[in-house]
């Protein structure tokens, strides 16, 4: 399938703000898209909950997004830079919120990013999940928590002890291969947003986090197009939300 900027970047698109592509460690910044200008190649976006100001230094910076191609999802993008400032742009229902504009090149392409943003899990977008470590069924909020989720991978908080007794989770090792079952939520709807299995691979694991927690990063190695859109689409959501929250205290 043939991708160019019109498509990619449409209104309301989900969009990831990339800085420093080709350094060791890129930064990601969430942001959605309020309007474009095809004819002038630019996107005017929310100010991400991390601003972009006149003052922000980097060596590069591409917009990047989602999208689904033979039933693979793959990130594309282009080199962008910001171009106007807006501190008040008007939103639907007479709202006011701060708003970046980008001048971006007309050319996408496949961009490859070490890092990906992590939904921190709040009160309101919620993922409870069970996994299978040596036989044995383990469930959040008693045996780990789920700190935050990413279309790759999903970082686990895990206590050392439960009720008194060693957690075995606190022994898990890299490259341990975790089946799991996840639910995600969004508390201001009545049912669940999505059901559905993944398979998951231990890549990070600090035993000294702290005195009473493991922290784990999972990386997901195993889910089916279908429930990668579910879940991509729970993260967007949740991204605006938090976005639109965050407008609204400006």
């Amino acid at each position: 399938m043939k991708f160019d900027f019109k498509t990619i970047f449409a209104p309301s698109t989900g969009v990831d703000l990339v800085f420093n592509l080709q350094s060791p460690a890129p930064g990601s910044r969430p942001s959605i898209i309020f309007d474009a200008d095809y004819k002038a190649n630019t996107i005017t976006i929310a100010q991400p909950f991390v601003p972009v100001l006149s003052t922000t230094r980097f060596e590069s910076l591409h917009v990047t997004t989602i999208v689904f191609d033979r039933q693979q999802r793959k990130r594309m993008g282009t080199a962008c830079r910001p171009d106007r400032f807006i501190d008040r742009y008007s939103l639907a229902g007479n709202g006011v919120t701060q708003a970046l504009v980008l001048q971006c090149e007309p050319r996408v392409f496949e961009i490859n990013i070490r890092s990906a943003f992590r939904l921190p899990l709040g009160s309101r977008h919620l993922v409870r999940a069970k996994l299978l470590f040596e036989e044995t069924q383990y469930y959040s909020a008693a045996d780990f928590k789920i700190q935050d989720i990413s279309f790759a991978g999903i970082g686990l908080m895990i206590p050392k002890k439960v009720k008194g007794r060693t957690n075995p989770l606190a022994s898990l090792k890299r490259n341990d291969i975790l089946p799991m079952g996840m639910v995600l939520f969004d508390t201001q709807k009545k049912d669940p947003v999505g059901a559905f299995p993944v398979k998951t691979m231990v890549r990070r694991i600090n035993t000294d986090y702290s005195e009473t927690h493991v922290r784990a990063g999972l990386k997901i190695i195993q889910i089916t197009r279908d429930h990668e859109m579910v879940l991509n689409k729970f993260i967007h959501e949740a991204q605006i939300t938090e976005i639109k929250r965050l407008s609204a205290l400006r």
